[in-house]
């Protein structure tokens, strides 16, 4: 067999497999850091590990539920619902060997179909994958700086006011974080400073950051920090932090012009996007700073995504992609719905605009709400590994649930179980119904609970946004697709 190429994306690298008839099998690896994407909350950071299959296995064949697809120049792509992280693309001779295990099941024989095992596109007939729990990475903590902020955002689940964490709050909080995942054994810390603004309070945000900055030293545990803004009030001198520190900034953007005015106005009516636009341009281009753009996709900006991704596109910058979910703030403003049809139609145009503009980096995290590229089991942290400390040093599940806090202080000895005692019911996708046979089940796994619960009333059915990830997930392996063969020259 000559020329035998398999590519797959394992999510923090690129790898490309040849074979050829005269040397015996190699792997070239190509590592590039994986850019991790931040979504609006509580992503999941504890995916699973999966068993592969055992040498003493003798008969093997194509995994059950997997997608496959042709790209071009006779390549396929494939993935299975067991695969560790994205898809694999298979050129025509891999593609042939993969088809010869769906007709007729056999041994592993040539050093090709280890590699298609070692992806779970073959495995065992008499022993199927199982999935088996990681250790969680990380403590993710939300810290709710103030709720103040300049702008009046219509899908804003924060009751406005003047209140905001004072400096003895904030460094409880952080110093009970770090006991509380020194004690459990997790190696590091996320602080995710939010509001409100947080940027209205950026002196303590900057004292929070020394204090975090002490204890990761002392302690051994990493530290990584992102600060949510909507880029209005940043100063160069802010800006000259967030270089210094690469402390992560998370900016908001919505739209273009004003269809981003209309989602996020001045506080008192007026225009913001210009002045989100000088931020981004004049303010955070010259200098290196590690920027992420959050977009908030309703159903009023769905129409307008696709010029919004290929500015963003054009200015190279990292974005991420999160549905609109209803809060009692929003309940009445209906234009910013999820109608499915219009939300896909929507994605898909943004889609279409990637695909001819494909980055050099991973696609698979951050394009469609909360689906993730390396497989999980829950769809965030909540209940878990994930924390959110109000300005007063309350304890809360999730920041969509301030107002319902699951204690009156932060003690690091009882963090964890009052968080997993907490109302919100943050399943597995295994216990969602309508999920456990999809293909795509360890990627989305069933979407948000809360918006589930506020949809159905229950925590164990699969999303009301079913249809729309159904739809579109396919097409976002289709573009990692042809990213991974743009990268390796085809």
């Amino acid at each position: 067999m000559s020329g035998l190429d398999l590519f797959e994306d394992l999510g923090d690298q690129k790898t490309r497999i040849s074979l050829d008839s005269q040397d015996l099998p190699q792997l070239l690896t190509s590592e590039t850091a994986a850019y991790e994407s931040d979504c609006d909350c509580a992503c999941s950071s504890t995916p699973f590990t999966i068993t592969t299959a055992k040498p003493t296995e003798t008969q093997f064949s194509t995994s059950p539920d997997t997608y496959t697809s042709p790209l071009r120049q006779g390549f396929h792509l494939a993935f299975s619902p067991f695969a560790p992280a994205g898809p694999s693309v298979l050129n025509p001779a891999a593609w042939r060997r993969y088809q010869a295990f769906t007709q007729n099941p056999q041994p592993l024989t040539e050093a090709i179909d280890r590699e298609l095992a070692q992806q779970n596109l073959l495995i065992p007939i008499s022993r199927p994958p199982q999935i088996q729990p990681a250790a969680s990475e990380q403590l993710t903590a939300w810290l709710h700086v103030t709720n103040a902020c300049n702008l009046d955002c219509p899908y804003c689940y924060v009751r406005k006011s003047s209140a905001h964490m004072n400096l003895q709050t904030g460094l409880n909080a952080v110093e009970s974080l770090f006991t509380a995942a020194h004690r459990q054994g997790l190696p590091g810390i996320k602080l995710k400073y939010a509001g409100g603004e947080a940027t209205l309070h950026f002196s303590l945000i900057q004292k929070l950051h020394d204090r975090a900055l002490q204890l990761s030293e002392q302690t051994g545990l990493t530290l990584r920090e992102v600060v949510l803004s909507n880029g209005v009030a940043l100063t160069p001198t802010m800006l000259d932090w967030f270089e210094r520190t690469q402390a992560r900034l998370m900016i908001s953007l919505d739209g273009l012009g004003s269809v981003h005015d209309h989602q996020r106005p001045l506080k008192g009516g007026g225009a913001s996007f210009a002045q989100v636009v000088h931020t981004l341009e004049n303010l955070v281009k010259p200098r290196q700073i590690d920027l992420h753009l959050s977009v908030t996709v309703t159903g009023a900006s769905a129409p307008y995504l696709a010029e919004l991704v290929s500015w963003i596109l054009a200015h190279d910058w990292p974005f991420s992609l999160n549905f609109y979910r209803q809060t009692p703030l929003s309940a009445d403003r209906h234009e910013l719905e999820l109608e499915e049809q219009a939300i896909i139609s929507g994605m898909q145009a943004a889609y279409k605009v990637i695909e001819q503009n494909l980055p050099d980096r991973p696609l698979l995290n951050g394009l469609l709400d909360k689906v993730q590229s390396q497989a999980h089991t829950h769809t965030c942290g909540v209940g878990q590994t994930y924390a959110v400390i109000t300005h007063t040093g309350q304890l809360s599940q999730c920041q969509m649930q301030l107002d319902n806090p699951v204690s009156d202080r932060v003690n690091p000895h009882t963090l964890l179980p009052l968080l997993a005692k907490g109302p919100i019911q943050n399943l597995s996708v295994q216990e969602k119904l309508g999920c456990q046979s999809c293909t795509y089940r360890y990627r989305c796994t069933g979407g948000c609970p809360v918006e589930t619960f506020r949809v159905t009333g229950r925590w164990d059915v699969k999303s009301p946004n079913c249809g729309v990830y159904q739809a579109l997930y396919p097409e976002l392996l289709r573009l990692e697709g042809l990213r991974l063969l743009n990268v390796h020259g085809y």
